[in-house]
């Protein structure tokens, strides 16, 4: 007998309201879940805190600053790239789901599709402010560029690049940012050097614990200096007795001009050169370690854009190739001084944007390079990893594994290619990768 429209309606809302609080109750008890975790975590970082007060003593902090800055400090659980502790501490609640699917790895810019980074329109308006900002702070520059022979061109760009010349917003507390990139970040030993730096900073007076801000990894002030670098190359250049990289333009600028001139800026050279190279050229020569005056490059066939010569001065200067995509894109001879900008952020493509960027603002150049971006496939950094780990496993030398194409990788997929008899590349394709894991799935069964 078919149920009345009335009794099954009763029935249908039944269901739903004793479906409804089935999952409010498996709701409650994930957050019950991820609040326990927590705890237990935060307890354990208290503890990994309050252990780290003989480092602190023996780098000359105060009882009395490190008790006022680490006590009672929390986690930032909003920080990305973090290594959450599985379990929370030795017996402690495993680590929830929902909190390990949130920690899946991303990219940062400067390890993406390398075309990405370079968009005319934004490199122009970079450029534009670049040229405005050296005209407002023209003398201080001017007097930066003679003290550390960097010019003042390269320190305006990296102030762009960093910050937007003051303007992005810096939202973390830098004490608990590095705090927590210590405990449960990816470069935890670094990091708790940089925390002990960092009470230094506040014990002599630098800055507060409110205008001590920086970016989610720590790195701090107009041109973001992590407290290592800071402590390193930091100056007062307006002689207010203070050197402040938050709040005081021409010191954060001479700072970043004492940091590049200390780790070994040649204020005689450049910093690369655009080039384009001959038919088939074999781009396994890349990289800092197979350096050759330019006038063997030159003997290759390698040219400068434009048809312009190289100095002749600088023929028997060390140049290496750098190819960001391959030779899916432009190419370039590198300098010391591109090895240089790398130690400010160790990416082949933040150097060139820098670099770039530079020669836009003092010259005016346009923001095109003559090499094309040709089209690069984007694949998952966990797969890029798997590959460089079957490399490695196969006696390849592909730098650090982590997912990331730097010049060993691309080197070595180069020289992959030229095994298989592939078209040359040396930049990361579908058919390769799998190609390797193909092979390496098979050879472990």
């Amino acid at each position: 007998m078919t149920m009345p429209r009335r009794e099954f309606r009763h029935v249908g809302l039944a269901f739903v309201f004793a479906l409804s609080v089935l999952l409010t109750g498996h709701a409650q008890a994930a957050v019950d879940e991820v609040a326990a975790y927590k705890q237990a975590v935060e307890k354990r970082f208290s503890e990994w805190l309050q252990g780290l007060w003989p480092e602190a003593e023996a780098a000359g902090i105060k009882r009395a600053t490190f008790d006022a800055n680490l006590k009672g400090l929390k986690l930032d659980w909003s920080l990305p790239h973090l290594v959450l502790p599985d379990p929370a501490a030795p017996g402690g609640p495993a680590l929830p789901q929902v909190l390990a699917d949130q920690m899946k790895p991303t990219h940062q810019p400067e390890f993406d599709v390398p075309a990405g980074y370079f968009k005319e329109g934004a490199l122009s308006s970079l450029a534009a402010t670049g040229r405005s900002k050296m005209n407002q702070w023209g003398p201080q520059l001017a007097a930066i560029q003679r003290q550390y022979n960097v010019p003042a061109s390269v320190i305006v760009a990296i102030w762009g690049r960093e910050t937007g010349f003051g303007t992005v917003d810096m939202p973390f507390d830098a004490l608990s940012a590095i705090a927590t990139q210590g405990f449960m970040g990816q470069r935890p030993d670094e990091f708790r050097k940089q925390l002990v730096v960092a009470l230094k900073i506040l014990q002599e007076g630098h800055a507060t614990r409110a205008t001590m801000r920086s970016s989610w990894a720590g790195a701090m002030g107009y041109t973001q200096f992590l407290p290592s670098d800071f402590d390193n190359y930091a100056v007062d250049f307006d002689g207010d007795g203070k050197r402040d990289i938050w709040s005081s333009i021409p010191d954060a600028l001479a700072s970043t001009g004492n940091s590049l001139h200390s780790q070994g800026w040649d204020g005689a050279q450049t910093w690369f050169y655009e080039v384009k190279l001959p038919e088939k050229f074999d781009c396994t020569q890349q990289g800092p370690d197979l350096a050759r005056p330019i006038s063997e490059w030159v003997k290759l066939g390698v040219a400068r854009v434009k048809d312009r010569p190289f100095p002749e001065e600088k023929l028997g200067d060390p140049t290496f190739l750098v190819l960001p995509a391959g030779l899916k894109g432009p190419a370039f001879l590198a300098t010391s001084n591109f090895s240089v900008l790398k130690l400010y952020n160790n990416s082949d493509v933040y150097a060139i944007f820098v670099g770039h960027v530079a020669d836009m603002i003092a010259a005016n150049a346009p923001a095109a390079f003559v090499g094309t971006w040709q089209p690069v496939e984007r694949l998952a950094r966990d797969r890029i990893q798997r590959f460089q780990e079957v490399l490695v496993a196969q006696g390849d030398d592909v730098g650090k594994v982590d997912g990331l194409a730097g010049f060993k990788t691309r080197r070595t997929i180069g020289l992959e290619e030229q095994k298989r008899g592939l078209p040359l590349s040396c930049y990361p394709s579908s058919a390769l990768v799998d190609a390797v894991l193909k092979e390496a799935s098979a050879a472990a069964r």
